[in-house]
């Protein structure tokens, strides 16, 4: 392998949409890292992505008005001894700091580890702005696709396959006897095949990502008609939203429930929600019952699961550590 190994790799139609998508998951935790006053718990999964498992682990394990501080003293001066101060705060890894400027700085900084995992092309540069002259990269950003993608190509059909069954989990509609079989299999993998399955499911869905990752998952009831009304949206985008983005800092959910007051289709305006809705209600775990709230809590206190809603269900007795916030769960 050599550099015209790269050249090959970076014409395949493969890479250039692996690319594609890897920019626009940097440019989009950049974009938020550098608002540190606007960051929140759900806007960090974003960063996340790139700083890598260690910073996933460790940064939650504190409040995030201190990742806020820091960051906005970073921001202010860049200087080595303010990154040294977060990696000393959190324990990061030196390799997750040089992800952190190479997030912040995509044009100075290259990610971190690049290379060493060049190596599986057969070569090193000591100089990496070197990189970006023999390669004619725009940026690091370019890098870090390089060294983030991994082909399945016809040697690898089975984890091209295993791939596409995890992306063909459906948090509402697949049976739980199906998703532990699948995570059995998952599990089963060496470590560099997981490494290409998390590599790959993290730049498509990172809900499946965190499927696959996280040790054990809660079932969840949704409270449908709650989440199409959020914000007076009154509109079906949101709950589809919501099934991409099933977890919280500590939590992922499976499988989901979802009740409907019976009314539901009268709510939605738009022809193509009313489609939406129509083809939803043909999965397993889907409900229509009015009053809605009192089938959501019965299901909660019978099966355990944990509920999504904005109400707070006062006329009925359940676990209250088991409702959480829609907000929670939304980019915003």
């Amino acid at each position: 392998m050599s550099i015209q190994r790269i050249f090959n790799v970076i014409s395949e139609k493969d890479y250039k949409e692996h690319s594609q998508k890897t920019r626009k998951i940097v440019e989009k935790a950049n974009s938020i890292l550098r608002k540190p006053r606007e960051l929140n718990e759900r806007k960090m999964f974003w960063v996340y992505r790139v700083l890598g498992k260690d910073a996933e682990l460790k940064i939650p394990k504190k409040h995030i008005n201190d990742f806020q501080f820091l960051m906005m003293h970073i921001l202010k001066k860049p200087k080595e001894n303010r990154f040294n101060d977060l990696k000393s705060y959190y324990k990061l890894k030196e390799e997750t700091i040089e992800n952190l400027k190479f997030l912040l700085f995509p044009d100075k900084f290259p990610p971190g580890g690049y290379n060493e995992k060049l190596k599986k092309y057969g070569v090193e540069f000591y100089n990496p702005q070197v990189i970006l002259k023999r390669l004619d990269f725009k940026d690091f950003i370019d890098l870090y696709a390089l060294i983030t993608y991994i082909p399945l190509d016809v040697k690898t059909p089975f984890l091209k396959d295993l791939i596409d069954e995890i992306l063909s989990i459906d948090p509402i509609d697949t049976k739980i006897s199906l998703y532990k079989k699948i995570k059995e299999i998952f599990r089963s993998l060496g470590p560099y095949e997981k490494q290409m399955v998390e590599l790959q499911l993290k730049n498509i869905s990172y809900y499946h990502y965190r499927l696959m990752s996280k040790g054990s998952v809660k079932g969840v009831i949704i409270d449908g008609s709650n989440v199409v009304r959020y914000n007076d949206q009154e509109s079906i985008v949101r709950l589809v939203d919501l099934l991409d983005n099933l977890y919280i800092e500590n939590m992922t959910f499976f499988p989901a429930i979802i009740v409907f007051d019976k009314n539901i289709e009268y709510v939605l305006k738009s022809e193509d929600d009313k489609n939406i809705l129509k083809k939803m209600s043909e999965k397993k775990r889907i409900y229509f019952e009015s009053p809605a709230d009192e089938l959501i809590v019965h299901f909660s206190n019978k099966l355990g699961y944990y509920m999504i809603s904005q109400d707070k269900f006062n006329e009925y007795r359940f676990d209250k550590d088991k409702l959480l916030e829609l907000r929670r769960f939304v980019d915003e």
